[in-house]
């Protein structure tokens, strides 16, 4: 039966949708002015790339961006997630439901104008989906296996039924240059977010230290479930035929308050499988990026804590990221 606590995320997407910022004459676009720029952005996640090297939990994620010079982007992203138990069938009613998401982002991403600084980043995001068959995870996931000779997961047919579900993100960071270093060569970003709706309900606390070469033409590097899609390689400063080099290494910790998951609860209208999650979850990660002139790779590992009761270990995943410019 649907219960006003499930109800709650949809309508305050519906009420605070109106609050997205809707005029430029405050912000700068978060590509320097003058330069017409875009980026292609792809990210793939897959445990196989972490420590764990199983699959489990959260196990797949594939992201596509194309982010615009006036800082409005889109994107489309796959969740793939699977129990410990991967051999069974019928799995334990207290590991991990198999769940599976696909969904489009739009939003926008902005520099707030402080007299010429370029050091806070304000970001709004919509997200709207599909969880459950029509997402295509066992698809994806069994179609993958065959192909490299992994035996194939049986338990699918447990998995979430399909279900719309949409979400409204904020994102908020601010750089900080280390004390002692030159502006450039060391920072610190701090961030906070707010997910609110049937994807994600959550708020999030987080910070990135990083120590390389250009550092100001971009705003750190994120995960795909716990940060706005908008992550633009902004680097440019001036015409696109001028040689760029940028590069650096970054540490990462972040907190999640999770207030509901679609991977750990289960269905928002419907009885079905669901575990009890945790409510604060840590992670920490570290990384290495490196652009030249009108390409960027990333790659990059996380450690997460515990985000549900009978979780069996602690789980990481492994990310790469490619940009181009154009």
């Amino acid at each position: 039966m649907l219960t006003l606590r499930r109800m709650r995320p949809a309508l305050l997407i519906l009420l605070l949708a109106s609050t997205c910022p809707g005029r430029a004459g405050d912000f700068l676009s978060p590509f320097p002015s003058g330069a017409a720029v875009g980026v292609f952005s792809l990210l793939e996640e897959n445990d196989k790339f972490s420590f764990s090297n199983k699959d489990r939990y959260y196990t797949q994620g594939l992201r596509m961006v194309v982010n615009h010079e006036n800082g409005f982007y889109a994107a489309l992203t796959q969740e793939i997630n699977t129990p410990a138990d991967t051999v069974n069938a019928n799995p334990p009613l207290d590991d991990l439901p198999y769940s599976a998401a696909l969904y489009f982002s739009y939003g926008h991403g902005r520099v707030l104008d402080r007299g010429g600084r370029r050091d806070v980043l304000l970001v709004w995001e919509l997200q709207f989906g599909v969880v459950g068959p029509a997402a295509g995870g066992p698809t994806i996931q069994n179609s993958v296996h065959r192909l490299i000779g992994v035996p194939t997961m049986p338990g699918w047919q447990t998995q979430q039924p399909n279900e719309f579900v949409a979400n409204l993100n904020w994102d908020f960071r601010k750089r900080f240059d280390l004390p002692g270093a030159r502006p450039g060569l060391r920072d610190l970003i701090l961030r906070s977010g707010v997910q609110l709706g049937t994807i994600r309900t959550e708020v999030i606390f987080g910070g990135q230290a990083r120590w390389g070469k250009g550092l100001e033409r971009s705003w750190g590097n994120a995960t795909i479930r716990q940060s706005p899609a908008f992550d633009p390689v902004d680097r440019l400063r001036g015409d696109l035929s001028a040689p760029l080099v940028a590069a650096w290494f970054f540490v990462d910790a972040q907190v999640q308050v999770v207030v509901s998951n679609y991977a750990t609860d289960g269905s928002n209208f419907r009885a079905t499988r669901g575990v009890n999650r945790e409510p604060v979850v840590g992670q920490l990660g570290f990384g290495y990026s490196f652009q030249f002139h009108h390409f960027a790779a990333t790659l990059y590992s996380t450690l997460r804590s515990h985000e549900f009761q009978a979780q069996q270990s602690l789980h990481g995943v492994g990310g790469i990221k490619l940009d181009l410019l154009f």
